[in-house]
């Protein structure tokens, strides 16, 4: 005797559930008239059913993400230009004090006020 007396039997009620469904798609004799288009004989595309599907909330997050990244580029080509601009200020307000130093090296005080007033007059000129 087998340890599963039941088994030889489910597997003939098994064979014999598939059968009608083997001869309905293959056009075999059965009771029913095949369809021209039956749903149950064509698998469904396995990416479609995986896909998941969009909502309001995940625009939402899309949107933030994709801000968020415009965001950070907008403040690093902000932050470059504020540093190259205070940069060139630097530079500029040297170039201003090292002109005054050489107008103090003047002997006249109504020379020295000249030279500063035309040092004043071109910085407010490249201010422009």
């Amino acid at each position: 005797m087998s340890r599963h007396p039941n088994s030889s039997s489910a597997s003939t009620r098994k064979a014999e559930a598939r059968a009608p469904q083997r001869r309905a798609i293959h056009g075999g004799s059965s009771t029913r008239v095949p369809m021209v288009f039956d749903p149950g004989a064509v698998a469904a595309p396995a990416a479609a059913s995986s896909a998941p599907r969009s909502t309001w909330r995940s625009t939402v997050v899309g949107f933030s993400i994709g801000f968020g990244v415009v965001l950070a580029f907008a403040m690093k080509w902000l932050m470059g230009y504020q540093i190259d601009s205070a940069q060139q200020r630097q530079e500029q307000h040297k170039a201003m004090r090292a002109a005054a130093v050489r107008c103090y090296e003047l002997t006249s005080n109504s020379a020295i006020n000249a030279c500063l007033k035309d040092i004043e007059a071109k910085s407010v000129q490249a201010a422009r």
